[in-house]
This record gives structure tokens, sequence and C-alpha cells, in this order.
């Protein structure tokens, strides 16, 4: 490092630099690690500070009062920073400040928490603090300026030597997909090569790349036991009798018959081949009941069993929990493997072709530096390990993830220098007794023709009352401008000029011009120049048609004048058909289909004449077959979206069109109207066992709404109560001077009682909602009088990931957790963290949500077929999160009069 930097903090009375103010600057100049100066100044904003602000920072209003204002020491200020780059964590507010208040006015700075998520992938929380600990560095007080600058400098320099200790070859493929880009890290990269060249001058050992294993090696195919014996079930059932194993290897285990009660369930349904739903109640032990007699049956047979979830959570805790404990305790040896969907592996190949283009922006720049570093350590390449912060970057991952018609197992490892990741997952499960899955992954191998899971003939559903909303969003397709335009970018740059203006067509050309007879490759290149000649004609038709749809819904929503700030949803009825307006929609798409017809039957030419072409040699020919299939599929089905939506619908298809408030993109979206026969189709019946099982799948004692919802026609019932007394556990508290939601004075209402018990409980609280925007409101009301009561509060969305929220709630004595639907469920806060619950609506679904108002439809009574059971579930679920423990206390209060 020779540059002088300069870190900088700012403490300031809010959040907006437009109407907030600079209450304290604090900076450290420095170079090679060494401080070379010091600046910290408290400010005085002619102005009252909130007495949150000076709690949180310890800067009183008498300090304020005698400190000088901002114009008086603005130009030492100035002076102090000079042109030097400005280092920060978060450094973006800071500088939006700065330049606000013109102090500064270079460089867009470096973010050392954009530059951590770069050269720390994994890390459980990228907070300052966080950081630190794992850099091994030492906090001093935190929420003063100069003391947030010295660490953030540290954090700097510490991550500085990691970034120059890369390997060369990394660094340079970063700064060459940066070179021409405004990346603001890219003169800092630069510096890392510079310094990574000097030390390899200097005698540093050479890199060696980690051997590439043969894929297939480790991991052998399961194989089925002829003629296997029935499973012991009173030696299974035995285990968790008082005396047993169990009791042996858990000094404090507790013996609770409804959990003995369903492994004996489960592992007869084994015996006899029966397909079972199991509500079991909270306390149950439910994961243990069904794992214990599902590995011994997969060890027992030699047939895999697939356990499937809806969360993350429960993922994690079967795998890092549960069976490792199992592992230890049960008197046999078995394999156990994790499966998600192809998207969540990286694919060497596409990475590959990626880092090839010289167009990159920023967002594509951060994330593949983000993966080019953490491909140095992964052993899975799964996109769990790395963080994408929004839609844009998740987007960026699935031009690199791996993909149905793009990737098998010699692909990557010839055309990317790795195996592919996907397909050792794949082969790991293949070898497994057991294999964890989630639903989105268990319908997606349906919608694959099974060709994503090993075969499989048993199967054990947990969190099964998410099973049709999992089968629906796995059927749903949506249509948008952005994301067809990708499409043909990948095929041809949208400007045209011909076979040498890059994309897929033109290395296609390529590739069977060196490799085939000219009057073979004159005949591809032919029809390669038709399709770059019209991608630009049906970009333009399309982004017309989108554009129509967009004026009508804006035309609909225009009469409504109620100003909400959510998404727009319309949908596509036959009413909605018959408008007038529709017409202009109609005329766009048949204008559309014209080109839109032509140019696909082009595309499966081209498709067809390359694999007439097989007998060639072909460079990467088998890899150009595949993508150019994809993006073909792809295209097909948007057709046949925008087709049935817009005048030839089908009558099990729901259709709506969505506008984001957010960017303003318009997108079509379909969904299947009943999933039901499609589950029982695919799901039971081609299976010998199937367990279905959760704390909630019955409403009015009954599993007849879930049966009819799931397709569950041949399964038996088996219903478990809760060990726990909550009688003598939990209190349920109903307001009924509560006014109705829809008043206006119900939200103060609610600040008041959450407020109100939070300062009564000394936190301990969580509160649920079923509105972000209202978590929002409450939130916002709260802060201050929490903060001035010493209490911590967290908000879902704000600070960290769901987990990390959850964690740090747990781990705080005084604290308050507002959050929204994905703390409904799977949030497990065991002892004194969590003393009362919070519901502050009853769960009803949207009924304009399309979905959920197609499917009202087809009830008689739709409030009370539909909605009122779906809420039952959603509320049993809410309420669940109360009471975690035998030992557990507390109340659950309602602000709900209905």
């Amino acid at each position: 490092m020779s540059r002088v930097y300069v870190a900088v903090d700012l403490e300031t009375t809010g959040l907006d630099p437009e109407r907030d103010a600079i209450i304290e600057l604090g900076a450290v100049r420095f170079r090679d690690g060494e401080i070379l100066d010091l600046y910290s100044q408290v400010v005085n904003p002619g102005r009252a500070v909130p007495r949150a602000i000076q709690q949180l920072t310890g800067i009183t209003q008498a300090e304020i009062a005698r400190a000088p204002r901002l114009a008086d020491i603005a130009s030492s200020f100035r002076a102090f920073i000079g042109d030097a780059p400005l280092v920060g964590h978060n450094i973006g507010f800071d500088i939006s400040f700065l330049r606000s208040h013109n102090l500064y006015r270079f460089n867009p700075g470096i973010d050392t928490w954009t530059l951590s998520l770069i050269l720390l992938p994994g890390l459980s929380s990228y907070k300052l603090g966080r950081i630190a600990e794992h850099l091994g560095i030492e906090l001093r007080e935190a929420h003063r300026a100069l003391d947030d600058a010295a660490a953030a400098m540290e954090v700097f320099q510490a991550l500085y030597e990691k970034g120059a200790a890369l390997p060369r070859r990394v660094l340079q493929t970063i700064n060459r997909i940066a070179e021409s880009s405004d990346w603001p890290l890219r003169d800092l990269f630069r510096e890392f090569e510079q310094e990574a060249a000097r030390r390899w001058g200097r005698g540093a050992r050479a890199e060696k790349r980690k051997p590439v294993e043969p894929l297939f090696d480790r991991f052998q195919p399961l194989e089925p036991i002829k003629n296997p014996q029935p499973l012991d079930v009173d030696e299974l059932v035995a285990m968790l009798e008082p005396g047993g194993r169990f009791a042996e290897h858990f000094p404090h285990y507790e013996h609770r018959p409804p959990q003995v009660e369903m492994l004996r369930t489960v592992a007869e349904a084994f015996n006899q081949s029966r397909h079972v739903m199991i509500e079991a109640g909270t306390g149950t032990g439910k994961s243990v009941a069904y794992l214990i007699p599902a590995l011994a049956w997969a060890v027992q047979t030699g047939r895999r069993v697939m356990v499937s979830s809806n969360t993350i959570n429960l993922q994690d805790q079967l795998f890092n929990k549960d069976l490792p404990d199992l592992k230890e305790i049960l008197p046999f040896d078995f394999e156990v493997a994790v499966l998600k969907g192809r998207s969540n592996y990286l694919c060497p190949r596409r990475l590959k072709n990626l880092l090839q283009r010289g167009d990159l922006n920023r967002t594509e720049i951060d994330v593949l530096a983000r993966v080019l570093v953490w491909l140095q350590h992964t052993e899975t390449g799964e996109q769990s390990e790395i963080v994408l912060l929004n839609a844009r970057e998740r987007a960026v991952w699935q031009r690199i993830c791996s993909d149905p018609h793009t990737c098998s197992p010699t692909f990557c490892l010839e055309q990317g220098g790795r195996p592919c990741y996907f397909y050792q997952a794949r082969r790991r499960a293949e070898a497994a007794h057991l294999v964890i899955i989630n639903h989105a992954l268990l319908f997606a191998d349906v919608k694959v023709d099974n060709k994503a899971l090993p075969p499989y003939e048993h199967l054990i559903i947990d969190e099964a009352h998410h099973l049709e909303d999992a089968a629906t969003n796995a059927l749903a397709v949506t249509v948008d401008h952005p994301g067809f335009a990708a499409h043909l970018r990948d095929l041809t740059p949208l400007g045209g000029g011909g076979e040498k203006a890059g994309g897929l067509l033109s290395a296609i050309v390529t590739a069977v011009k060196n490799a085939c007879p000219s009057d073979r490759a004159e005949a591809i290149a032919e029809i390669s120049r038709r399709l770059v000649d019209a991608a630009p004609s049906l970009d333009l038709r399309m982004h017309e048609c989108m554009d129509a749809m967009e004026r009508f819904l804006q035309e609909r929503e225009a009469r409504r004048k109620d100003g909400t700030r959510y998404d727009i949803r319309l949908r596509i009825t036959r009413d909605v058909r018959a408008q007038p307006a529709w017409v202009d929609v109609e005329i766009m798409w048949e204008n559309l289909d014209i080109v839109f017809k032509d140019f696909l039957e082009d595309l499966a030419r081209l498709l067809g004449g390359l694999q007439d072409l097989s007998n060639y040699s072909i460079a990467n020919g088998e890899a150009l077959i595949a993508d150019l299939q994809s993006i073909l599929e792809a295209l097909l089905e948007t057709r046949q979206v925008l087709k049935e939506a817009v005048d030839k619908p089908d009558a099990n298809t729901i259709y709506w069109l969505r506008r984001s408030q957010q960017n303003g993109i318009v997108i079509l979206h379909s969904a299947p109207l009943h999933v039901g026969n499609l589950i029982e189709r695919e799901v039971f019946l081609p299976r010998d066992t199937v367990i279905l099982t959760s704390a909630t799948l019955r409403t009015a004692n009954s599993f007849a709404y879930l049966r009819e919802r799931i397709g569950a026609n041949d399964v038996d019932e088996v219903a478990l109560d809760s060990p726990f007394d909550y009688r003598s556990a939990a209190l349920l508290y109903l307001p009924t001077d509560m006014p109705e939601p829809n008043r206006p004075e119900y939200q103060p209402r609610v600040e008041e009682a959450i407020l109100r018990l939070s300062l009564a409980t000394e936190g301990r609280l969580l509160a649920l909602f079923t509105s972000y925007a209202q978590m929002k409101r409450t939130a916002e009301a709260l802060l201050p009088a929490l903060l001035e009561a010493g209490l911590t509060l967290h908000v879902q969305g704000q600070g960290g990931s769901r987990q990390q929220i959850l964690d740090e709630f747990k781990q705080g004595e005084r604290a308050v957790l507002l959050g929204t639907r994905s703390f409904w469920e799977g949030v497990d806060v065991q002892g004194d963290a969590l003393s009362a619950l919070v519901i502050a609506r009853l769960p009803f679904a949207v009924p304009t949500d399309p979905i959920i108002a197609a499917r009202s439809e087809t009830f008689d009574s739709p409030f009370y077929q539909y909605s009122i059971p779906m809420a039952i579930l959603n509320l049993r679920q809410g309420f669940g999160r109360l009471i975690r423990s035998a030992q557990d206390r507390g109340v659950c209060v309602i602000l709900d009069r209905r």
C-alpha cells in the first residue's frame, strides 16, 4: 500500500442527508497501516438533537451547544481529507452527508462492507463488529465517530492484506473484467495485483491449484437389498422409552408419548406401504420420530428415503443437529445428503462464458468478484455460501448457475476447468440413505419429468401445510421485457451487426465454419443472419406489447385513486378481456406474434441443423446445442403464456399483470388454478410410502380442508396432541376494545399496545404482522420510546438476514422483534428470551390477490370454505412461536377483534 487513505465516520441526527444534520466528524489519515493524523470534532447543528440519538452516541445536548457550527470547521475538514480516497463501513451513507454539506466531491469511496462481501465469503453477518471480530480486531467505543473511523481503518488494513494475498490469476481476472468499467473498487484491486506481483517477485511460493478430483470416485450409488426384512417396530420404539438409547445419551431426555406414537405410525407405514397425514403438535419431536424409522428402513432395504421441507431453517436443523445426534445414537451407520435445486449450484462453464464478456456493469462485476474469491474455498458451489443483496444480483447468479439444458457431468470439467457442482451433489444423493430436499425441488423434479432427483419410492414431507403453495410456485411462469431481452442478448447483441456481432449465434457460425463443409456452414450462417436481423424488431415488438399492457393496467388503476404504495396487480379475466381498451393489447400481441412465430421457427431450424451436424467435430458442439435449446424452450414458453393470457386462456390457469412500484417493470404471471390432481398424480400415486406431517394440518379438528387442496384422497390420518400444557403455560389475551383493522385509529392503538407490552415485559416480545408496511410504520413509531427505555428493537429486513436478526434477538436480554410472514413459522426461541407474542392482525389472505381471488370463485362459500381454514392454519403457526419447551411461559395478544 503506497497511497494515503482517509477513514471517515459521521454521527448524524437521522438518515436523510437532505433533512438531517451532522453532529460529529471523525477521520483517520493513514498509509500502510500507520496513522498519519487524526480529526475529531463535535458539530452544533443549530437544532435540538433527539434524545434517542443522544443516548445512542453518548453526545449530550450540552456538549453540542458548546461545539462550533459546521460552516466554521468545514474548510479544516476539507483540507484534512484532501483528495485522498475515503474509506468507511457503508461509506455511501457518510459520503451522501458530506456531499450534501459540500464537504467532499471526489470518488465514491471504498466501502469496507462491499469489500468484506468479496474477501470474506461465508460470514454470518457483515456488520462492522462481526467483521472486526472475524479479523481479530478489538473495537473500541461504538457510535463515536473517531472510534468508528479508526475501526474502519483497521478493518480496511486487514482486508487489504487479504486482497493482496489472493492468487494472482484471481486478481488478474477481476482486473480484466473491471478494466473499462466505473467499478468503485477498480483502483484498489489494481493495487492488490501490483502488491501480489511484488511479493511474488520477492520469492513468494508459486500458486498451486487444488487438484481436480474425479467426479464419481468417492460416491457409489445405493443398491437395493433383495428380500429385505420389515422393520422391527418395537425395537425402534424402545430407543425412545425410559431407559432406552436416548435416555442413556441425553441426561435431560424427556419421554414423550406422542413422539413414540408417531415413530410407531411412521415405521408401520414403511412396512405396509401406506400414505399417512400426521399432525404432531409443537413439542412432539416429530423430526426424530420420522428420521429414526426412515434411516432404519433405508439401511435395511437399500432404498433411499427423501425428506422434503419448506424452509432452509428446517433443512439446517435436520442436517446440522438432528442427524449428527442420531449418528451417535443409532446402532447402525448411514449416509445423508442435502440436495437443492440446480439454480443453487454454480456452473463453472457458464461462469467462464460470462467472464469473457467485455460489457459488464457494476452489479455484474461485484457479483463475479465475490464468486471468483469464494471459488477458491467452496466445496459445494452452493449460492447460499455467498451473499446476494437484491434482485439485480440474483439475476447475475441466474446467468452462472447450473442449468438443466446446458450442464452435464463433463461440460463443466471440459469447458470450465472444474467439476460440475450440481452433479457432485447429485452423486452424493445417489449414494445416500436419506436425502434432504425442499418442496421447491420436489416439484421442480415433477416439472422436468423426474430428472432432477435420484429415483425414490419413499417420501416424508415435513411442513406439509405448504404443499399447495409450493406446487403453485413451481408451476408458475413470469414474462417481462427485461428477461425476454436478456435471452435475445444471449443470442446476439440487439444492435444487429451480422455474424461478427458476438453472442451465441456468432459462436455457432464460427464453430460450424471451422469444422464443416462450406455448403453446410453457409446454411447455418444464413439462418443465423435472419435471426440476427430479426432480433431488434422482435425486441421492439415485445416492448410495445408489454407497454400496451402497462397502459391498460395504469388506466384501470387510475380509476381507483387509492394512492397505493404497493405493487399494482390486475387479474386477467374474461371481463377484463372484454374491455374496449384491451383491444390495444390484442393488436400489439398480434404484431408481436407475427415476428415471434417466424423467429422461433428459424431458431428451431438452426437447432435442428446444428444437431444434424453431430458427425462433425464442432468445437463445443454439445454445449452450443444445449445453450440454443435452453433459449428456444424459454422463448417458446414465453410465447405460450402471452398467447393464453391475451386471447386463448387455459381453464386451469390464472393470469395476472403486476407493475412493480420499485422499478416500474410490468410482469405477466401465470399459475395453475388447481394443483391437487397434479400432487396426487405426481407425488402420491408413484410412491410406496408418503408421510405428510406438520404441527398444523387440521382446521376445526378435521383434515378435510388440506386433504382436498393437495389431492390426498387415499391417505390415512393421525392427530397427535402437543405434550405442552398450554392451559397453564400460556395466556391468550383478546382485547375487545380495539378498532376494526380498516379504521384509521387502529394503527395508533396497535403501536400503543405493543409499546406498553414491551415496557411491561422489559422486551422479550415478538410482534407478528401480515403487512410489511404496517410493520415498518410501527417500528418507526416505537423506536424512540424503546431506545429511551433501554430496549433494543430488531426489525425484519433491517440490519441483517432473518437468521442474523433472530440470533441477535435470542442473545439480547431486553429486545423487541418485529417480523412479517417468514417469522410466523420456523422461529424457535426457548426460555426467557421470548415471553410475549403479539399478533397484529388475523392472517387472512389478501382477497384481491389474483390466485386467492381465482380459487375463491371455485367455492360456494369462499370465506368459510377457503379463507377461514387458511387463516386458521396460519394463526396456529404464529401462535406456535410462543411456547417452545415444557418450561416456557408466555402471553399471546391478538390485536384484532374479529
